[in-house]
């Protein structure tokens, strides 16, 4: 996963007027969040830093190594049958995630059990693993056996997504905002890239009316979507798969990136 030379150097600028926060910060802060509600936004790379200009005072930025912009790979695990897709995609109230999310910058990778509750709120439980680790070993299998519904044996990896990542944090309250760059989708088959679109993504826990970000993104009319990196990824990846569901946001993604770039 590569971003140009150019689309660094441009990034890099747009957040240097930003004040650091380092990683260690942010995980002894109230803005770590693993217990929140969350609000996704699709735009395109010339939005992104027109908003990135207005936020400046409000936001501080996530540093590692003095670095920041963060590379990130997920590789996600469902069953034959997507059992996890399809709760998703046939809008089940309670509804999970596995996957295996790993840190580029830092060299970490954890295991995690996301879910998603018909209250609204996303909680996500983890625990750090080898960079190669199979479910099966026995820290993993512990973990799942005792926090995943699911037999964890008939899961297996079914997609990746890689990108990069640039998050905010708040002067003021328990928010915390993560912009998603240069995003991929890809099997061992196929990939789609979307280096021109910027996922967006609010988590919080006070109300969104006092998030700044979300007063300026109103301000551009840009509206919040149902959006989830994992679902795109199987609706591209996988045609036999249902996503009626998702074709609005299909559409819309192909919109924003006038394209985008797959390879088969």
């Amino acid at each position: 996963m590569k971003i140009s030379h150019h689309g660094i150097r441009s990034l890099a600028t747009e957040l240097a007027p930003f004040e650091g926060i380092t990683l260690e910060e942010l995980k002894n802060s109230d803005a770590q969040l693993l217990n929140r509600k969350e609000r996704k936004f699709l735009m395109t790379r010339d939005q992104f830093s027109d908003l990135l200009t207005r936020l400046t005072g409000s936001y501080r930025v996530v540093e590692i190594e003095n670095d920041r912009m963060s590379g990130y790979s997920t590789e996600y695990y469902d069953t034959d049958s997507f059992l996890t897709y399809l709760q998703h995609h046939n809008g089940k109230a309670n509804r999970f995630k596995l996957r295996v999310r790993h840190y580029l910058s830092s060299g970490d990778s954890y295991l995690e059990i996301k879910e998603k509750r018909n209250t609204g709120r996303t909680t996500k439980q983890r625990i750090q693993v080898a960079n190669d680790a199979t479910l099966s070993e026995p820290k993993p299998r512990a973990f799942l056996t005792s926090a995943f519904p699911y037999d964890y044996r008939a899961f297996h990896p079914v997609l990746t997504t890689d990108y990069t990542r640039v998050t905010l944090v708040s002067r003021k309250h328990p928010e915390r905002i993560t912009f998603d760059v240069n995003l991929s989708f890809h099997t061992d088959v196929c990939e789609y890239s979307y280096p021109d679109v910027v996922v967006g993504e609010i988590k919080h826990n006070c109300p969104l009316r006092q998030s700044p970000a979300g007063a300026v993104l109103h301000t551009m009319g840009i509206r919040n979507t149902s959006f989830s990196k994992y679902c795109t990824g199987i609706s591209l990846n996988y045609a036999e798969v249902k996503h009626n569901r998702f074709k609005k946001n299909l559409l819309l993604l192909e919109k924003l990136s006038r394209g985008g770039n797959s390879v088969c």
